[in-house]
């Protein structure tokens, strides 16, 4: 049986994240301890929540998972958006290969009320043909607050689990905190701080690819509306 070299393996099974997202392979970032973020490559020692408030920036940091020596990866950061429009891309399941790096095929498989069974593929390189899961997606909704919790149901990873929570911030100007973490275990025999090191470059993906998929959404908007005023003032 063939190996992928840990650069590419890794990088391609995470990317099975749903919302959940890929991570740059060869992008690793050291191990950092539970109570430590990171914005960037600057240090910070509040916690995430608080760091993300204060600056725009994703704050990544993992976390432990009782029984196992690969660590989740997790991400926070805010979204210049409401979170009525976060939710609605965040839940549009069959978009996710147009921000997900590597995934090819992504479908809703069933859904039964609050949850919705997504099946996403990654192609591996070669002859060495796919990773897949079938991750069941459950959603909660609460005022303010939306909460999108996966588990893979089938497939062939060992293990995988996210977790996607958004929640309003008050002000006038409409904005979203969205945390994301991620614990994907492929079948393949590598040491497990290689998985712990793209759990957190997987949740920092997810954040930046998103954010900016809704920025870009949210520009083409804002433009929509504004030549729609000069056409009907006839400016």
């Amino acid at each position: 049986m063939k190996h992928l070299a840990p650069k590419h393996s890794a990088g391609l099974l995470v990317s099975l994240s749903l919302s959940l997202g890929a991570a740059f392979p060869g992008a690793a970032m050291a191990q950092t301890p539970p109570s430590t973020a990171t914005a960037g490559d600057a240090a910070v020692t509040q916690p995430p929540a608080a760091a993300a408030a204060a600056a725009p920036d994703v704050v990544t940091s993992s976390e432990e998972v009782p029984g196992l020596t690969v660590r989740r990866g997790r991400s926070e950061t805010i979204i210049d958006a409401p979170i009525e429009v976060v939710a609605r891309a965040i839940t549009d399941f069959p978009t996710y290969d147009t921000f997900m790096p590597h995934v090819r095929d992504v479908r809703v498989v069933r859904r039964n009320r609050a949850d919705t069974d997504v099946y996403m593929q990654v192609p591996l390189r070669g002859s060495l043909g796919v990773v897949w899961a079938l991750v069941r997606v459950n959603v909660r909704r609460t005022p303010g607050r939306l909460e999108l919790v996966g588990h893979a149901v089938d497939g062939n990873m060992e293990r995988f689990e996210s977790t996607t929570t958004l929640e309003r911030i008050p002000g006038p100007t409409p904005r979203t905190r969205m945390s994301f973490t991620l614990l994907a275990l492929p079948r393949l025999p590598f040491p497990s701080s290689v998985f712990s090191r793209e759990m957190v470059d997987a949740a920092r993906t997810v954040a930046n690819n998103l954010r900016a998929r809704i920025a870009r959404a949210e520009a083409a908007r804002t433009q929509a509306a504004a030549s729609a005023t000069i056409v009907r003032t006839g400016g």
